[in-house]
């Protein structure tokens, strides 16, 4: 099996095999989050305007979104995963476009697979990889806004690969690395700290969510 990291939106469009797409600022955990509150399905959206006209064609869709971490106007939700995880929704079908991952999402078009994966996931996201043996796994640190690294996708997308390949990580210093992140201090700027502890809990959640590229949706595997 090949590992190999890619990075940012360039990275996306190289991906190839079973590709994990990690934005664990926030929107793998949201995508996590609303696959555990009962969501139907996830529709990944890169513009906010197609977002807008999927919405206003589907009143009933819930529309989650941010750019530079603050809720899009007029949308019905931001991008946070532990305001996703006390809701109810059951049923309901969900538009999220996001400043980095959603975009990881739709431009992975040439892998095999694109699956969500964050910490909070890790375990299954790697039984699952295990158990489909891909020639190519490419591990997506999306980066934040897709444009620059991110130091909380590029431990996310190392531990992956060390998980992998049978390697020890230290974790408690890739977490104080996390935690003193540009990343971690965005969240504390914009109020959002819970977001931010949520983000960093491992292996609490059992879903795999992949993206079917014919249907453009996101549904849980798992």
């Amino acid at each position: 099996m090949e590992i190999q990291i890619n990075r940012l939106l360039e990275g996306a469009k190289l991906a190839k095999g079973i590709t994990v797409v990690i934005d664990v600022f926030r929107a793998s955990n949201t995508i996590i989050s609303c696959l555990t509150s009962g969501a139907e399905n996830i529709i990944p959206v890169g513009e906010i305007k197609d977002a807008r006209i999927i919405k206003n064609t589907n009143l009933d869709f819930v529309l989650f979104g941010e750019r530079g971490g603050v809720k899009v106007d007029g949308f019905d939700f931001g991008n946070s995963p532990i305001e996703a995880s006390k809701m109810n929704l059951k049923g309901k079908r969900v538009i999220l476009t996001t400043s980095a991952g959603s975009q990881g999402i739709v431009y992975s078009y040439n892998a095999d697979e694109v699956i969500i994966g964050s910490f909070a996931n890790s375990k299954v996201v790697l039984d699952y990889i295990k158990m489909k043996m891909p020639d190519v796994v490419t591990l997506l640190a999306i980066g934040n806004n897709a444009t620059e690294s991110a130091v909380e996708d590029e431990e996310c997308a190392k531990y992956l690969k060390a998980m992998l390949e049978g390697k020890k990580v230290d974790l408690a210093q890739m977490r104080r690395n996390i935690l003193s992140s540009d990343g971690a201090n965005r969240l504390r700027r914009l109020d959002q700290e819970d977001d931010l502890e949520f983000c960093m809990e491992l292996d609490v959640s059992d879903i795999v969510p992949k993206y079917d590229k014919g249907a453009k949706i996101i549904t849980a595997i798992l």
